[in-house]
């Protein structure tokens, strides 16, 4: 066991999903060719002046109360000043001595508790900020993404791992996308990350040196860069010498930080109140109108899919891909009263058998629809057809629609459920194989397989194994009276 105990925070900015830029009416593009979604005021352009928008407020307060977070009626704007080519006004507004939330907590699972355990991950501050441009390799600048309005929600430092942190970033993704406040794609930096990492003597409370990972956008990367930035710390400890107070990058391709510098003081930003906006004032009905219309959110989403006997990394799934548990949770209303017993089959189908076939990108517009295969799954339950005839029956949904009960029909898929008609196609092929009847009666118990196998085949699969098993064994048992051939 290490003598130091790790003490990780997070910084997550996320992009909320508006129209327009946080300061001005220029329209918010995302992958659109670089600097086409520009301004005057997302220039730096002298004269203009910054206009809050309101939808990005709204935004911010949902999310705010799903966290539990106090929102406060009058929150401020500031100045942090920097200057970097991916900032043209020399500053960014932020809202730095007076956030727009404090407190709150996320619910993150814990599974050294617990395959279902959560524990509570406090936060320290929710607040409003604008985004910077975007430097791409060589120096290219894209202005696009300059003035995009962004929420920065920042925990305490009570993560205890890497793998947490990662765990932690995944919850957090999943409660924006339920309450649909941003796409939350990491890849475009629509949701990043920084870490802040210090040792902490076992034993001790004294605080370690923080050191700050930045702009991490991939929950592996997150867990790597923490172990990386925890060894690099243990070793220089371990050595002797003292942890510096730097900001670092992680570099996927060797696995390892690297410090770009000396970390920014307090002092350095030279933070001023914006002379520009007025405080920003939040009605506490308008707050507790927002907490009435949120929707289920993910923790509870996920006590329900335990109690419907689902295993954790299903619900992980749902939870990570809200048009995943959307699609479950439809197809789960269609199974009506049978729904809670068939949740499981449900899953499997489709986490498994659908997607294999549709990606979840692409669900919204398939022609599945969530009552299709909740039909096909109570068809299967109900013997009416079998596991692989309901995967042909799949293929021709995903391909041209409709409802499973009329392609199984079309396509003669549909299985025979009168005992009565299968004992005697039973006995008509018992008839051809004598010798192996005579066999198997004889104590030959390896034929079972073949005998079975060919009354399969006559079938041809329209019929319940499990039927067909009960009822040739009842045949061999029992041949009909006055009949000695089987």
């Amino acid at each position: 066991m290490s003598e130091f105990v790790p003490v990780i925070g997070l910084e997550v900015h996320c992009r909320l999903k508006t129209a327009s830029k946080l300061f001005s009416a220029c329209p918010l593009r995302p992958g659109a060719e670089a600097n086409c979604a520009t301004d005057p005021y997302t220039w730096g352009l002298p004269g203009t002046l910054p206009v809050v928008n309101a939808a990005a407020v709204a935004l911010a307060v949902r999310l705010a109360v799903a966290l539990g977070c106090e929102v406060a009626e009058e929150s401020g704007w500031d100045r942090k000043h920097y200057f970097y080519p991916d900032l043209p006004k020399g500053y960014q507004i932020s809202q730095h001595a007076r956030p727009l939330a404090r407190g709150g907590a996320l619910e993150v699972p814990d599974p050294e508790a617990g395959p279902w355990a959560t524990r509570s991950v406090a936060l320290q501050r929710l607040h409003l900020e604008e985004d910077a441009a975007k430097v791409h390799a060589g120096a290219l600048l894209d202005y696009n993404r300059a003035g995009a309005p962004l929420v920065e929600i920042v925990t305490a430092p009570v993560i205890r791992s890497a793998a947490e942190a990662a765990r932690v970033l995944r919850s957090l993704r999943s409660l924006l996308l339920r309450l649909d406040v941003s796409d939350a794609t990491m890849e475009d930096g629509s949701l990043r990350c920084d870490v802040n990492v210090s040792l902490q003597r076992r034993g001790s409370t004294a605080p370690g040196v923080r050191c700050e990972i930045k702009n991490l956008n991939s929950f592996n990367f997150i867990e790597r860069a923490v172990t990386a930035e925890v060894e690099r710390q243990e070793a220089l400890l371990a050595a002797g010498e003292p942890v510096a107070p730097v900001t670092l990058r992680y570099d996927p391709a060797r696995a390892a930080v690297q410090v770009m510098r000396v970390k920014a003081t307090e002092l350095e930003y030279r933070w001023l109140p914006e002379p520009d906006l007025p405080p920003l004032r939040i009605d506490p009905e308008a707050a507790a109108d927002s907490r009435a219309r949120l929707p289920e959110l993910p923790e509870r989403t996920r006590v329900r899919y335990c109690v419907l006997g689902l295993a954790p990394a299903e619900a992980a799934l749902l939870l990570d891909e809200p048009v995943l548990g959307a699609w479950f949770d439809a197809a789960l209303v269609s199974l009506g009263p049978r729904g809670p017993a068939l949740a499981g089959r449900l899953c499997k189908w489709l986490t498994v058998e659908l997607i294999g076939r549709v990606p979840p990108a692409q669900l919204a517009t398939s022609k599945v629809v969530p009552a299709a295969l909740a039909e096909l799954v109570r068809m299967i339950d109900c013997g009416e057809v079998s596991a692989p005839a309901a995967k042909q029956i799949l293929d021709l949904l995903v391909e041209e629609g409709g409802v499973p009960g009329g392609i199984a029909a079309r396509e003669g898929l549909v299985l025979e459920n009168d005992d009565a008609a299968l004992t005697a196609a039973i006995v008509d092929v018992l008839r051809g194989y004598p010798r192996q009847v005579a066999q198997y009666r004889a104590g030959k118990a390896a034929l079972w397989g073949y005998l079975i196998g060919r009354v399969m085949q006559a079938l041809r699969g329209r019929a319940d194994p499990r039927r067909v098993h009960k009822l040739l064994v009842v045949a061999l048992q029992s041949p009909p009276p006055g009949d000695d051939t089987i």
